[in-house]
């Protein structure tokens, strides 16, 4: 007998190698009564679970009831055979373990069935403990092809979890990918007008569209705070009555009370969705608050999408209402601010007209006081006279400046446009200026190109542009300098430059000069006076013309401003001017 106990149980291990409750099962096939015994006196005491078959037909009837893990068969039985017996209990059992029995003289048969898939083989007469070992080492080798495939089995069942959660990864990566794709392009759309209405217009509409709904609507604040009202709707029409939406009323008030989407269905519900403010009724509605520094200001609502709304449209339409909010807070301040602007300006402009009008009285009283035909003065009193006439001047300038400057940003400046070429204007304004020039020692230059085309322009506006330009120039030229007028086809465009001498303009500063009541020199002794306005009223009424301007500087070498204005006729030729 072998030295040490087998584990008849070795083939019925569990995952963790713990040995199973029953112990492994035998099938011993002899149809000689002798050998039978042999093996189930001697296996038996073992601990094997054993079975007994006398012949082939028996052993194959009890395969697939019997399930055995082992099985020593003689290769010679009558009727069935060995081999046939090995090959219905492999189709039971791939992993079955077969040993076969055989004579001597039948050896090469016991070797075409190593061949066709057993195991090992015995050869009568046989030592037993040889018959053990090969029990034991066959029933180790199905053991560890049963484990072999289990470990097989759990790495597919894995590999199938990893396949489907980067399948499922993936599938979130695209979603949220297309989420901010969604997002950016609409975000561009939103951002092209600041206006509060178009932006919700495009709200409204880009909510229905990216949802698959067949309207949305957008609810906002109004001035009692947390209580909402229609603005604007897409796919559904606003009705005239008085409609809000307060905090925890419906299912609307409980998506602001929660702070997070809301969905509403009228199968679930039994009854029709009906909203406040809109007409119609709806079945399927998924409501986010527009929430701004923790402050609801509005609610977005999207209506009636086929088979209802999904996970990703809610987790969209969050995102998406959190973006929706920064831009309606935005435009609300922006409609805030020219509101305020607006009012402003027309104060000022009241203001200005009420000073204008006793202003021009006082001139006019000066100017009669200083006329040698009606008083004699002494120089004392015409000095006086004089100053009090000249800061009476430079106070009306100063007074039509804010007056054309609030008439420009409502958008009410009069312009009496004509066919007109800007020659003529251009030395007519600098003519009225020949008096300033002279005084300072100034040269003035003009090269006006004889290929410019007619234009549509107002002459007394840009007369201005270009007095207030010229007058610039002399200011900040040194005595002795020169100013250069020129005006030239370019780009096709009529392009007017004005170019002092001076002492030049550093780049940090250039932002300054259209910016209104903003000038360079802020300092209580700076040398030029006025407004801050002159540049910006220019650069209005250039614009109003439909140019632009610009300016060129740089410290140490002056300074030249330019405006362009279109030719009259778009399809009259013209040709950018070479430097």
């Amino acid at each position: 007998m072998h030295a040490h106990a087998p584990d008849p149980t070795a083939a019925r291990r569990g995952p963790d190698g713990a040995p199973a409750a029953e112990p492994a099962r035998v099938l011993v096939v002899d149809d000689e009564a002798s050998v039978v015994e042999v093996f189930e006196e001697f296996l038996s005491t073992q601990g094997y679970r054993l079975t007994m078959a006398a012949n082939g037909e028996q052993a194959v009837k009890l395969l697939p009831s019997l399930k055995p893990d082992i099985i020593l068969t003689d290769l010679n039985l009558p009727g069935v055979s060995g081999l046939e017996v090995m090959r219905a209990a492999k189709r039971v059992d791939p992993e079955v373990c077969v040993v076969v029995v055989t004579g001597y003289a039948s050896a090469s048969t016991a070797i075409d069935a190593l061949r066709q898939g057993a195991y090992d083989y015995v050869t009568k007469p046989f030592d037993l403990e040889d018959v053990l070992q090969i029990i034991e080492r066959g029933l180790a080798n199905r053991r560890l092809r049963l484990l072999n495939h289990q470990l097989i089995e759990e790495l597919r069942e894995k590999n199938e979890i990893l396949r489907r959660h980067e399948h499922e990864l993936t599938e979130r990566v695209r979603l949220a990918t297309s989420q901010m794709t969604s997002l950016y392009e609409v975000g561009k759309e939103i951002s092209a007008n600041l206006a509060l209405e178009p932006r919700l217009a495009v709200i409204s509409a880009r909510a229905a569209e990216r949802c698959g709904a067949r309207a949305a609507i957008v609810y906002l604040a109004g001035d009692r705070g947390g209580v909402l009202h229609p603005a604007s709707a897409f796919g559904a029409e606003r009705t005239l009555v008085e409609a809000e939406i307060a905090d925890g009323g419906g299912f609307l008030g409980h998506a602001i009370s929660g702070r997070g989407p809301m969905e509403h269905d009228a199968g679930v519900a039994g009854a029709p969705i009906e909203l406040p403010g809109i007409a119609g009724q709806w079945t399927t509605a998924l409501a986010v608050p527009m929430v701004d520094d923790q402050q609801v200001i509005g609610m977005l609502v999207v209506l009636d999408k086929p088979g209802g709304f999904s996970d990703d449209d809610s987790g969209f339409l969050v995102l998406f209402a959190s973006q929706a909010a920064i831009a309606v807070r935005n435009s609300q301040l922006f409609e805030h601010t020219k509101s305020l602007d607006r009012l402003k300006s027309e104060f000022v402009a009241v203001v200005s007209h009420e000073i204008r009008t006793p202003l021009t009285s006082v001139k006019g009283a000066v100017e009669l006081l200083a006329d040698e035909h009606y008083f004699r003065n002494n120089e004392q009193q015409s000095k006086l006279l004089s100053i009090a006439h000249a800061n009476a001047e430079r106070l009306l300038v100063l007074i039509n400046d804010i007056l054309d400057f609030s008439k420009l940003e409502s958008s009410s400046l009069p312009m009496n446009v004509e066919r007109q070429r800007v020659e003529p204007v251009i030395t007519q304004a600098m003519q009225n200026l020949r008096t300033q020039i002279e005084e300072h020692r100034l040269q003035l230059e003009m090269v006006l190109s004889p290929e410019l085309p007619d234009l549509m322009i107002d002459p007394v506006r840009i007369a201005q542009v270009l007095t207030n330009l010229v007058s610039n120039a002399i200011k900040f030229s040194p005595p002795g300098g020169r100013i250069e007028i020129t005006a030239e086809p370019w780009d096709g465009v009529v392009r007017v430059g004005v170019r002092d001498h001076g002492e030049g303009i550093a780049a940090k500063d250039l932002p300054k000069l259209f910016r209104k009541f903003s000038q360079i020199d802020s300092s209580a002794t700076r040398k030029a006076g006025g407004t801050g306005l002159g540049l910006v009223i220019c650069k209005g009424l250039i614009e109003q013309h439909g140019g632009q301007m610009s300016v060129e500087s740089a410290p140490g070498e002056g300074s030249t401003f330019y405006f362009t204005l279109p030719p009259a006729d778009a399809s009259a030729p013209a040709v950018k001017a070479h430097d």
